[in-house]
């Protein structure tokens, strides 16, 4: 056994010390970690998560926390993952190329937290509100902000229905006076000329009647 391991330890160190990481080595590896894309589930059981990331290549390794994940078939799953954890995963070169032991890149992974407001009685009538709307939301809500959504929605509401009476009052409002400031002084410079007329009609048909 002993012999079998100093075999494997003379057999890697070499590759390691001697081998060189070339730029096309590099660039096949930064390629290659671009291609990883992760999902996640939701288990209702356990109210944990699990992340699964995908087009993990074998020249590729995970590390989180110190922490080292190996691909199966081209996917690394991370079970157990508590609601609202945001994850740091480092991509590495492993051992099985030239370049070993190569930062790549970072990948951020955000889980949210369960709704547990989603579908229940308390939404009813709210179903246009995020909180009843989500199953899942980047925040944690507390019953006391829930309320208190509901509470300013509804306040929101009787203002919008009011600001709508409103308006229908102003537009009334302001017909009344623009006809008024278009027309006001056309009607009453009207009004004054037939007047003037009327007035001069008179005086000429009395001086017409009287022969003056």
């Amino acid at each position: 056994m002993k012999k079998l391991l100093l075999f494997l330890v003379l057999l890697v160190i070499p590759r390691i010390v001697f081998a060189e990481c070339t730029y096309l080595e590099k660039y096949e590896l930064n390629a290659l970690s671009s291609y990883i894309d992760y999902n996640y589930e939701y288990n209702e059981a356990s109210g944990l998560f699990t992340i699964t990331l995908m087009n993990v290549n074998d020249k590729l390794e995970i590390r989180n926390n110190d922490y080292a994940y190996y691909p199966e078939n081209n996917k690394i799953v991370i079970e157990n993952i508590e609601p609202g954890t945001r994850l740091s995963l480092d991509v590495y070169s492993t051992v099985y190329n030239e370049c070993y032991n190569e930062y790549l890149r970072v990948i951020y992974v955000s889980v949210p937290y369960f709704n547990r407001y989603y579908g229940s009685v308390l939404c009813k009538g709210y179903e246009d509100l995020d909180i009843c709307n989500s199953r899942f939301l980047d925040y944690k809500i507390s019953n006391e902000t829930f309320l208190l959504i509901l509470k300013n929605y509804e306040y929101t509401l009787s203002d919008k229905q009011d600001d709508g009476n409103k308006t229908v009052d102003e537009k009334w409002y302001e017909f009344v006076m623009n006809f008024f400031q278009e027309y006001f002084f056309k009607i009453l410079v009207s009004v004054i000329s037939f007047v003037i007329s009327i007035s001069i009609f008179n005086v000429f048909f009395r001086k017409v009647k009287h022969k003056l």
